[in-house]
Parts: C-alpha cells; sequence; structure tokens
C-alpha cells in the first residue's frame, strides 16, 4: 500500500460535506418532526428530573440536557445544535485547517445529540452508519489544533485502515444478509423485478429501469451480489491494481443506486468509505500528474503479478458463471440465469432436525 496523504484528505472533506447535508437536512424538518405540535416531540424523550448533569449524560449522552440551563425549549435546542453542527462543517468543508481531530469530534457529539431523541427518524442506517464513520473521522484527522504539527498524524496508515475495514463490513454483510435471509426474490434473482417500483423515493431513471427484460434484471441482481460478497474480499489484496478494480466496482454499485433511489447520504456515505482503498498514485493519475515515485520493480515481478491479478478475475469471472449458470438464451435474445448452489439449512423444531434445500 502506497502513501495515502491525497485519499485521507479527500476523504475527510468528504465528511464534512456530508455532515453539512446531514445538518442541513434535519434543521428544516424539525419543526415538523420534533417541534412541541410535531409527530414525535422530542421533548418526550427528555425527562428533566432535578438529577445532576452527569448523570442525565451517563443516562442518554445529548448535549441537550444544556437547553433548560440556558433557558431554551428542546425544539429551539435542536435548531441551535443543527445551525453550529451545520456552521462548523461547513467551515469544515472550506478550510482544511479545520478538518481536524477536534472539530470532527465536535460534529460527531452534535449529531450523536439529536440521535439520541430522533426516534425512528434518526434511526435508518444512514444516521448509524454517519455516527460510525464519524467518530473514526477522529482517529483519522489528524490533530493540529492543539498540536500545531500536521506531521504528527499525516503518515499515520494504521488508522486508515479503519475505513476500509468498515467499508468491508458493510459491504461484504448487506450482500450475505441477502441470501441468509432465506429470501426467495434474492435466490430467485427476481428482487429487482419488483425493487424500483417499491424503494420509498425512486428517481425518473428508476422507470426507466424497471422497464428493462427480466433476463437484465436476473443479470443485474448477479452483479450486485458478486459486487458486495466477492469484490469486497480483493479489499486487503496486497496486488494494487486488485484494489483499484474492486473500487471501481462499489463506485459503479453506489452510482447506479443514487440514479435509480434516494437513500439520502447513505450511498454518498459509501463512496467516501471506498476512498480508502486508494493511494496517492492513483490520484495523481486522476490529476494527470506524474509520480516521481521510482518504480525498481523486476520486469518478471511484474508480470507475475499481472498474471496472478489475471487470473483472480477469471476466477471471479468462471466462478460467477458457475454459481448462477449463466447462459446465453438465443430464443430470448438475452442470458439466462439461476442460482445454480444448492444451500442445506438446518430447521430445528421440536427437537426434529429437518434439511431444506433452497434452489
Amino acid at each position: 500500500m502506497g502513501e495515502v496523504i491525497l485519499p485521507r484528505r479527500m476523504f475527510l472533506w468528504c465528511m464534512a460535506a456530508i455532515y453539512l447535508a446531514a445538518f442541513v437536512s434535519l434543521y428544516v424538518q424539525i419543526p415538523g418532526l420534533y417541534g412541541n405540535d410535531g409527530l414525535l416531540p422530542a421533548r418526550w424523550q427528555l425527562r428533566y428530573s432535578g438529577k445532576p448533569l452527569v448523570e442525565q449524560l451517563l443516562s442518554s449522552p445529548t448535549l441537550l440536557w444544556l437547553g433548560p440551563r440556558l433557558g431554551l425549549d428542546t425544539q429551539t435546542a435542536m435548531e441551535l445544535l443543527c445551525l453550529i453542527g451545520a456552521a462548523l462543517s461547513l467551515a469544515a468543508t472550506l478550510m482544511e485547517a479545520l478538518r481536524d481531530s477536534v472539530v470532527f469530534f465536535c460534529l460527531w457529539a452534535l449529531y450523536l445529540s439529536m440521535y439520541q431523541v430522533g426516534q425512528v427518524f434518526l434511526y435508518f442506517q444512514w444516521d448509524n452508519l454517519l455516527l460510525e464513520t464519524g467518530f473514526l473521522c477522529i482517529l483519522v484527522a489528524p490533530l493540529t489544533i492543539i498540536r500545531g504539527a500536521r506531521a504528527v498524524r499525516e503518515h499515520d496508515r494504521v488508522t486508515f485502515w479503519l475505513i476500509r475495514w468498515l467499508l468491508f463490513r458493510l459491504m461484504f454483510a448487506s450482500g450475505v444478509v441477502k441470501l441468509t435471509s432465506r429470501c426467495p426474490t434474492w435466490w430467485g434473482l427476481t428482487a429487482l423485478t419488483y425493487h424500483y417500483e417499491t424503494q420509498c423515493i425512486p428517481t425518473p431513471l428508476a422507470w426507466v429501469a424497471h422497464q428493462l427484460p427480466v433476463w437484465w434484471q436476473k443479470l443485474s441482481v448477479v452483479g450486485t451480489l458478486v459486487i458486495e460478497i466477492a469484490a469486497p474480499l480483493l479489499f486487503f489484496s496486497p496486488l494494487r491494481r486488485l484494489r483499484l478494480g474492486s473500487f471501481y466496482l462499489q463506485v459503479l454499485l453506489q452510482v447506479l443506486i443514487i440514479l435509480s433511489g434516494n437513500y439520502n447520504f447513505f450511498n454518498l456515505l459509501t463512496l467516501a468509505l471506498c476512498l480508502s482503498l486508494l493511494d496517492d498514485q492513483h490520484v495523481h493519475f486522476w490529476l494527470r500528474k506524474t509520480d516521481k515515485t521510482n518504480n525498481n520493480d523486476s520486469r518478471l515481478w511484474s508480470w507475475l503479478c499481472y498474471l496472478l491479478e489475471l487470473s483472480v478475475w477469471s476466477l471471479m469471472i468462471f466462478g460467477t458463471i458457475i454459481c448462477f449458470d449463466l447462459q446465453l438464451d438465443k430464443t430470448k435474445n438475452g442470458i439466462s440465469s439461476r442460482t445454480g448452489v444448492c444451500v442445506c439449512v438446518c430447521v430445528c423444531d421440536k427437537a426434529l432436525i429437518k434439511m431444506q434445500v433452497i434452489p
């Protein structure tokens, strides 16, 4: 793994921008959702019993406990915290010096404060992912405001690996849960035949995607499972081009999801996590800058790497064809596919063990 200075800076900038979007979008919804006459008034979540502030913070870690001490009701305190978070994240987006560990700790604490009283409207997957990723930003960001030396944390590669590990957990679990749920639509590769018309907020392109033939929808499910289950294993490959290949596969999936549906900042967060797969050399390639590092690899070693990479991609393609029984269907002018691997699931029912085969 090469230098990761530029990917780290890109990641921190993306996180500051995502925090800005999160705070602004939440601010405009506070009166209708959490106001005194809102759907789920936030004041119901805060029981001011007169206990010391420390005990209140331990019972529910939120800065909203400071509201009564400042003469603010819960709705006004929430709006104030959102405005502070939006201003701080905007400043961090515009000024690199403020993409600091202390600033990201403040942003994380502010969003956690809102999350504690957000109830069902802040219990979505992207809210949890923002809090987990935001906490890692505290470790990844340089500690410059207090120490004043950027080089202290600039070349620390270990903390940036935590971002890659979170990305692996997210993508691999997203793929595996589709199969372990034993949902017949995922096993039958028909999930996308109705997904576009039943998702929460479809985009105009979702209608176009829904009109695609069934064989293409099944092939899209195959591609989704391969990208989410097989490709994440390449995140930790010692071969650089395998990691870059997995990066572009993840970006492709997230961009297609963004074009067909609105999942708040969830996919933007995932794209930010994907930056952990890059290095300075590839960012320089994007910027059309020549890499000044000397390549001392022998020609034999380079060819061995090429052969190994080709073998890995060939194995993935071959495995996909075998596992999903991909065949050219000339009658339908498409590609037929089905789940060609049977999985035996043990179901225990009153000490009676049955073997269930999922076709």
